[in-house]
């Protein structure tokens, strides 16, 4: 089957030999946009040396050679406004790069791809969250503006009995999406295709967004967006690409996340896993990992409604519930986040999930 690669910035599949490239300075056609497939001993249609990058056919967008070279792995993070999918985006990406997960999976690497990704991370996360002590800014809908994707790749290690042997890599891509979008009533199309391209989805869920949470913290104002109705979401919006039969589950692994577990740490007993600290240590820890589905199911059951899990269990044929909190204690108002800094818990653990399915990092504990 011909290789093929799906762009990251208008979600459309394309044949690596139907990939645009562009005539370099020294042609007389210089820019001119063809086809990959016109290459003639590594030169353009006009026998000279061209660009070599090369570009979507449908949208133009620039594609980096290790991005198509690595075949992608395009993971979609959705959920309801105010969930907090920015800012679990940035810190994650800090995490990798620097924190605690760096340092406990030794010779991982994390690295941004693109002067785009670069810019990006730097002026939306990691300025207001590790230098001014602010939230990220929420993230604009689709219909308004198309967000640039964050492409970074993960490198780790290859190990055999005789040592390290070259290393397994992961680039990633997250497409930011604002809730209102997932939520709204009418299909999006670039927002389908985004999902359709994710070989991995995140779903958040806010606990903020749920009646007997809300009641118990007092909590008032924002709007309250049924998180049950953005699961019925999700799977409609993957069937009208796929044109799946709605007897069959979903095949797409989906990572569901309840957050800002810092504000219900009293809705846990002492004994439970969410109150331990993570067991994955360079390894994906799948016994860790089971304790801690089982508890956020629990908790879903008494604290939300039965019918998210049932829903979920004959939607999709692969997830998983994971609990974290991403900041580590709530921001002090709109503009500044809490004195004590960013400190997050377990917010690693549904990526980790996912990179273990992809066969990136070995996995200890399967049943």
């Amino acid at each position: 089957m011909p290789a093929t690669t799906t762009c990251p910035y208008c979600w459309t599949r394309h044949k690596n030999a139907d990939l645009r490239m562009r005539c370099g300075d020294q042609c007389a056609n210089k820019g001119e946009m063809f086809p990959q497939r016109q290459l003639r001993k590594g030169r353009c249609p006009h026998g000279e040396l061209p660009q070599t990058r090369r570009a979507c056919p449908a949208c133009d967008g620039d594609l980096l050679r290790e991005y198509v070279d690595s075949g992608g792995r395009n993971i979609a993070v959705i959920g309801s406004a105010d969930s907090g999918k920015s800012t679990w985006v940035g810190v994650l990406v800090h995490e990798f790069q620097r924190g605690q997960v760096s340092r406990r999976f030794t010779g991982m690497s994390l690295d941004l791809l693109g002067e785009k990704s670069r810019v990006r991370y730097k002026d939306d996360f990691e300025v207001p969250l590790f230098e001014e002590g602010r939230p990220v800014t929420k993230t604009r809908s689709a219909r308004a503006s198309t967000p640039e994707p964050l492409i970074f790749s993960l490198r780790f290690p290859r190990t055999r009995w005789y040592g390290t042997n070259g290393v397994a890599q992961v680039v990633t891509v997250f497409y930011d999406t604002a809730g209102e979008d997932v939520a709204r009533a009418e299909a999006m199309d670039l927002l389908i295709r985004y999902l359709d391209a994710a070989e991995g989805i995140i779903l958040l869920l806010d606990p903020m967004q749920m009646p007997r949470v809300r009641d118990q913290a007092g909590a008032t104002g924002a709007t309250v967006i049924d998180q049950l109705h953005v699961v019925n979401r999700l799977g409609e919006l993957l069937r009208e690409r796929s044109h799946s039969s709605v007897d069959k589950l979903l095949r797409t692994p989906l990572a569901i996340a309840l957050t800002k577990l810092d504000l219900l740490r009293d809705t846990f007993g002492p004994e439970s896993p969410l109150r331990q600290p993570s067991r994955h240590d360079g390894v994906y820890d799948d016994n860790d990992g089971r304790d801690v589905h089982e508890e956020v199911r629990g908790w879903l059951d008494q604290w939300y409604d039965p019918a998210f899990d049932r829903t979920i269990a004959n939607t999709f044929q692969n997830y998983r519930y994971f609990g974290m909190s991403t900041l580590g204690a709530p921001p002090v108002d709109g503009t500044r986040l809490s004195p004590s800094g960013v400190h997050p818990y377990r917010l690693e653990d549904p990526m980790l999930w996912l990179l273990a399915r992809f066969g990136a990092i070995k996995t200890k504990g399967k049943r």
